[in-house]
């Protein structure tokens, strides 16, 4: 892919792309499943907070590893972060496919009742922890809270399949522009002047 002579670098970006975020979505799709489980399997939900940390390092070292592959010496930012711009875009279109296609086919029925119950655990486990607060100011701030995450998560178990994707391709869209501005800034790789 590269030429050593003449230092030029030839990458089909689009191509690049496209299987580095297929790798990545299929990652994110797999981060998804197992939050979904954790829901019905608590021991499970160990794994998905640092899984879901894991995302922008998985990504970092999927175009650190082709760059090494390719273009060991020479690696400008500008095609390092259009790489991993596209690579996060193809990425959420392929983790938001598959939400999409769970949530509209196989979404259990059970699911919405045991996310609601697992907030109903994690709201009466916060009053237990407010009632040990005597500040009242910090009471009512906790009490607003939960009764903000309450109203948020009925609020999303009652939107569509359609809906909840356009709001996961959001997240995704902007979270990947901004991790691939720093993954872009940490790929890239400039020409050393050799001193003789």
């Amino acid at each position: 892919m590269a030429d050593t002579e003449n230092n030029i670098i030839q990458i089909n970006v689009m191509q690049t792309s496209m299987t580095l975020g297929m790798k990545l979505g299929l990652y994110i799709t797999l981060v998804y499943a197992i939050f979904v489980l954790s829901i019905y399997w608590q021991p499970l939900s160990i794994l998905s907070l640092p899984l879901a940390i894991g995302i922008p390092f998985v990504a970092y070292f999927l175009l650190k590893r082709f760059r090494d592959a390719n273009s060991p010496d020479f690696f400008p930012f500008p095609v390092s972060w259009m790489l991993s711009i596209l690579t996060f875009l193809f990425a959420g279109m392929i983790s938001c496919m598959a939400v999409f296609l769970f949530l509209k086919f196989a979404k259990p029925a059970s699911l919405d009742g045991m996310l609601l119950a697992q907030i109903e655990t994690l709201t009466q486990a916060m009053q237990q922890s407010a009632g040990t607060v005597t500040d009242s100011v910090q009471v009512e701030a906790m009490n607003t809270q939960i009764d903000t995450i309450v109203k948020t998560m009925e609020w999303m178990c009652g939107l569509s399949a359609s809906a909840f994707t356009k709001l996961l391709i959001e997240a995704s869209l902007t979270w990947g522009n901004i991790f691939s501005l720093i993954i872009g800034l940490l790929v890239s790789k400039r020409i050393r002047i050799k001193q003789q």
